[in-house]
Formats: C-alpha cells, sequence, structure tokens
C-alpha cells in the first residue's frame, strides 16, 4: 500500500462519515429531540420562553390554515 491508497482510503471514510451524520441530523425521527435542545438556553428565563412559545404557537396556526 502506497501513501496515495492510504489518502484515499481516509477520504472514502470521512465522507462516508459525513453522510451518514447528515443523514442522522435531517432525520425526520430526531426533529423532536432537536426541537427541545434548541430550548435549553431558554430554560432558565420565564420572559424569554413565553415569547418562544407565542412564536411557536403563531407559526403553527400559519401552517393550519
Amino acid at each position: 500500500m502506497d501513501i496515495g491508497m492510504i489518502r484515499g482510503l481516509g477520504t472514502v471514510v470521512v465522507m462516508v462519515a459525513f453522510v451518514g451524520l447528515a443523514l442522522w441530523v435531517f432525520s425526520p425521527r430526531r426533529k423532536q429531540a432537536f426541537d427541545e435542545a434548541t430550548q435549553l438556553p431558554f430554560a432558565d428565563d420565564p420572559e424569554a420562553k413565553t415569547h418562544v412559545e407565542q412564536a411557536q404557537a403563531k407559526a403553527s396556526g400559519r401552517k393550519q390554515q
């Protein structure tokens, strides 16, 4: 095995890992967990949490129309 073959295999491994990670991140099954994680910075601030909940209510109201 020469250095070119090792570099080529390394590139393929990194590409497969990237595609796998992208599929995992954008999977619809993970949406709820990621939505909950986006709210963690606001967990201690009741005023910010109220604003976020109002924005989500408006967004869900628009989707239903």
